[in-house]
């Protein structure tokens, strides 16, 4: 009998008591929601919700369809809204977010998309060969 007792008491210190369980693991973060990508002129803002536990945040970009952690180019956010810059005109942009939290990276945002685009000026509404006045509001003040 002593020695079932010896072996048993040796068995559950080797693996670390016979008591107690380890605390379970931290999850990561949710993924961001509403996240949404405004076009500019050479660039994209990026935007989104915070997240609950988030320390971090990441982008992933492509200009192919399917952009995900696993298949994209890391953009690391370092403000709220993050910009994309230095972009080409009339390119698309996908892009999906996450969160990175003590237990890691969560999952994928939904996938968002935006294309740059040039700012064009408007055209003067006078003609050229018209006269412009610069009226300053004080009476008299008007002039060529």
């Amino acid at each position: 009998m002593h020695s079932v007792l010896l072996l048993a008491s040796l068995f559950l210190t080797s693996c670390g008591g016979g008591g107690g369980s380890a605390s379970p693991p931290t999850p990561p973060p949710a993924a961001p929601t509403n996240v949404t990508a405004t076009p500019g002129d050479g660039y994209v803002l990026l935007n989104g919700n915070s997240v609950t536990g988030a320390t971090a945040y990441n982008i992933y970009w492509s200009t192919t369809t399917g952009v995900s952690k696993a298949h994209g180019t890391l953009l690391a956010a370092t403000s709220t809204p993050q910009a994309h810059t230095g972009l080409t005109n009339g390119t698309t942009y996908y892009y999906v977010a996450t969160a990175v939290g003590a237990g890691g990276e969560s999952v994928d945002s939904a996938p968002v998309s935006a294309t740059p685009t040039a700012v064009t000026a408007a055209a003067d509404p006078l003609y050229p060969d018209q006269w412009h006045l610069k009226n300053t509001g004080q009476p008299g003040a008007n002039s060529v």
